[in-house]
């Protein structure tokens, strides 16, 4: 009887407790860092004192992991307090990535180191930190977090940013919480920025959960939303503590995990397939310097796993501080900061994007220095050349020399061939070729270009032999494909380069390279553009360099006010454009995004105002395709930008825009602008086509190394059936792999390597085991992969 009467006396100090507690929640926090406004000498000091005198006070913190190598060493006994601080139940970090990039940006690799070495530096300072639920201030989201997170440790994701929405914001939808599924079908628990949370009136950069209003919480209740949560990461620097001050009772503040723990239904959530078109990005595309910080990032990336993959392939032990320095300059440039206030100044290094061009630089030095360290290299005038091929799959192609000297190669997967070259050729110019002509022909194996001298050098006619003679290039009468085409203020208004005559040169002309380059004007600024065909090649190389001679308006002439919804920055439609008019009937559009593709599902592209941002951004590669019995077209870049589509707008990538911008500042155009890119028709769907395939042959160019004599035979490392994202050697003798499904269907893939092994251990992201493999009598390994999958494998040779 005495147990049944305490039970009851307990269950309703327990309704009571529950009753009188608040029913709203509020995660408060800090974001910023060494290289984003963080006052070193002051403000570990400072959190510890607002923690110590607001003992209910919960913080979560985006801190550049970097900045507590200087907090430690400038005020070593604020940090030993924080330490303290930082494993108790007050604080907690969402965000360990070493840079807080945005993530749909880069690619995936580059998104796993930023959160590897990022939780690295972070365990060094605080052992025994805990990671669990990932949040940011900034839209720093991307489709493929859901698995990337899983693989890293995570229980939970946020995808709310009501404070700072400047750089866009995630697609509002559901309830208290949502069961997202990635790509791949990994799934986390996820609070959403909720259906009923709109963006916030007179404001261009908040949402109305970023302080608990009595509208935010009534606007909640209403929607059914029990215990709702609103949130702001204050900028390290601001001093008000706590930040809601004028609700204290009727909030409780609350750490992510804590709060998704105990005051959330986990069970029945609503599932919610996430594709990277719920990411509403709203940067600067188009303008100079985002154009230039794109190309410098891509390059660098680029070229740093593939100096990792060649000191696998050539069994060169890459010094680990220098590789560590070169990912530590690369992820500096990701900065979130780096792409939306690049002319802000940043300490010592000029802007923003002076140290974007610094740091990227020294990582591209670092690559080509781990590159040549990694070839066999002789003294460059023997009659044999080495070629490395760091993918995963053969190579039969034109390769070039260290020299530029061509031959056609065909090297194994993953491997290396030795070559005679006394044979190879240098492709020589023709001046003579095309002079005083109205039109040229560029033509080989593959296609046969008709370029129209008279409007400006489109390419009128494109034929592609493969496919049976079909023509590409739609014979409407504009736009014309090839078409530069923009809204100049200066020179009368919307201008095309279809105005003015364009003259042809013959740069190559040999049957292993077929190269033009159109010179022409659009509004009175003259332009270069090449086109190079390779024999056995469907890609078709372009490189467009505009020679801008002074600053002048492009884009939307809309007289921009501070903090307006309607911007002239926004609508592509103005800005000046490179247009691919292709004859495809009722295409269905897909584009990349890391470790994913997305088919998208928006009717166009355009849009004008902050609060109707739409998914308009090309990581590295668009697609128009029929379907699976029709035929496709593939535009890749060579840098992160927008492209443009819509019923009566042909697919076109976005070149330049010139004009007010964020943060009430014009973005100018101060010199010429370069971009390379590449044109791909095929048959059937992107993932038919083997698409994603080409475009790692675009990243992964073979290498070569000259050398005396014949080294070896052929030489296959190893062969898949899916993407070699990247590899690494270890410190253990290992030899890292990350694989990635990009367009396998049957869910399982297949790794052959081309050595004796111990063992192969499956790893997550932290490097703890998963399973362990073992190859056939063939060194063939099959595993369970779904498309869009990541696995890393440790394999461990046979010494």
């Amino acid at each position: 009887m005495m147990t049944r009467l305490l039970k009851i006396l307990l269950c309703s100090t327990f309704v009571l407790t529950v009753e009188a507690q608040p029913r709203n929640f509020f995660v408060d926090g800090f974001h910023g860092g060494l290289y984003g406004h963080y006052p070193l000498d002051t403000y570990t000091q400072f959190m510890v004192d607002q923690l110590e005198r607001h003992p209910d006070w919960c913080i979560g913190l985006e801190i550049e992991p970097e900045t507590w190598d200087t907090v430690a060493v400038r005020t070593p006994e604020a940090y030993r307090l924080f330490q303290k601080k930082m494993l108790s139940s007050q604080v907690e970090v969402t965000n360990p990535t070493y840079a807080q990039p945005y993530l749909y940006n880069i690619n995936g690799e580059s998104i796993i180191r930023q959160f590897q070495y990022g939780m690295q530096k972070l365990r060094s300072h605080f052992p025994g930190i805990t990671f669990n639920t990932y949040s940011s201030e900034e839209p720093c989201f991307t489709s493929q977090l859901p698995q990337l997170l899983r693989l890293l440790g995570f229980k939970y994701m946020v995808l709310k940013c009501p404070d700072t929405c400047w750089g866009g914001y995630t697609e509002a939808h559901g309830g208290q919480l949502v069961n997202l599924v990635g790509p791949d079908g990994s799934k986390m628990i996820a609070v959403p920025r909720y259906a009923c949370e709109k963006l916030q009136e007179g404001s261009v950069w908040q949402t109305i959960g970023w302080t608990n209003s009595d509208e935010y919480i009534q606007i909640c209740e209403k929607a059914g939303i029990q215990n709702p949560v609103g949130m702001c990461y204050q900028d390290a620097g601001w001093n008000y503590g706590p930040w809601l001050r004028d609700r204290k009772g009727k909030t409780q503040y609350v750490r992510w995990t804590d709060y998704i723990d105990r005051y959330t239904q986990k069970k029945n959530v609503e599932e919610w397939r996430w594709t990277q078109e719920d990411v509403h990005p709203g940067l600067m595309w188009g303008s100079q310097v985002m154009q230039r910080i794109g190309r410098q990032v891509r390059q660098a990336e680029n070229m740093l796993v593939q100096a990792e993959k060649l000191s696998v392939l050539t069994g060169y032990h890459i010094d680990q501080p220098l590789l560590d320095e070169a990912w530590r300059t690369l992820m500096l440039a990701q900065h979130h900061d780096s792409w939306i206030v690049p002319y802000n100044m940043l300490k010592s290094y000029g802007t923003w994007a002076d140290a974007i061009h610094m740091w990227t630089d020294s990582t591209v030095a670092t690559a080509c220095r781990m590159m040549n360290d990694a070839k066999v290299v002789g003294n460059g005038d023997g009659p044999y050349v080495t070629f490395y091929n760091t993918t995963a799959h053969r190579r039969q192609e034109v390769a070039s020399t260290e020299d530029g000297r061509l031959l056609w190669v065909d090297v194994p997967a993953f491997g290396q061939v030795t070559c005679r070259v006394d044979t190879a050729i240098i492709p020589q110019a023709r001046t003579d070729r095309w002079h005083g002509e109205t039109t040229a022909v560029l033509e080989n194996d593959q296609y046969r270009l008709t370029f129209d001298l008279k409007r400006g050098g489109v390419i009128s006619s494109w034929i592609d032999k493969q496919q049976g003679g079909r023509e590409l290039v739609s014979q409407v009468d504009t736009p014309c494909f090839g078409e530069l085409k923009g809204y100049f203020e200066n020179c009368g208004g919307i201008r095309s380069s279809t105005e003015n005559v364009a003259t042809a040169t013959c740069l190559a002309d040999h049957p292993l390279k077929q190269q033009i380059r159109i010179d022409g004007m659009v509004a009175g600024v003259p332009f270069s553009h090449t086109v190079t065909l390779i024999p056995g090649q469907r890609r078709v190389d372009c490189q467009l360099a505009i020679h801008w001679t002074e600053d002048t308006s492009v884009g939307d002439p809309f007289r921009y006010r501070s903090n307006a919804n309607r911007t002239p920055y926004y609508d592509t439609r103005y800005m000046l454009r490179l247009l691919f008019p292709v004859a495809l009937q009722q295409p269905r559009l897909s584009k990349d995004a890391p470790f994913d593709v997305c088919e998208s599902r928006l009717e166009d592209t355009f849009f004008n105002r902050w609060d109707s941002i739409k998914h308009n951004v090309v990581l590295n590669w668009v697609d128009l395709s029929e379907g699976k019995k029709g035929h496709g077209f593939a535009v890749l870049t060579d840098h992160t930008t927008s492209y443009s589509y819509g019923a009566d707008e042909p697919l076109a990538l976005t070149v330049q825009y010139a004009g007010d911008g964020l943060w009430w500042r014009r973005y100018p155009i101060d010199g010429e602008s370069m971009m390379n890119y590449a044109l791909i028709p095929h048959q059937g769907k992107w993932d038919q086509a083997g698409l994603s395939q080409m475009v790692a042959d675009w990243h992964n160019p073979l290498v070569a190394s000259a050398c005396h004599a014949q080294q070896q035979a052929a030489r296959q490392m190893l062969s898949a059936t899916c993407q070699l994202s990247a590899a690494m050697m270890q410190a253990d003798g290992a030899v890292m792999l990350r694989l990635f499904n990009a367009d396998g269907t049957t869910g399982r893939e297949q790794l052959k390597l081309g050595f004796p092994v111990k063992d192969i251990v499956e790893v997550d992201l932290n490097g703890r085991p998963l399973a362990h493999y073992q190859p056939d009598a063939k060194g063939t390994v099959s595993m369970k992969m779904p498309r869009f999958a990541i696995k890393t494998l440790k394999v461990y040779p046979i010494r």
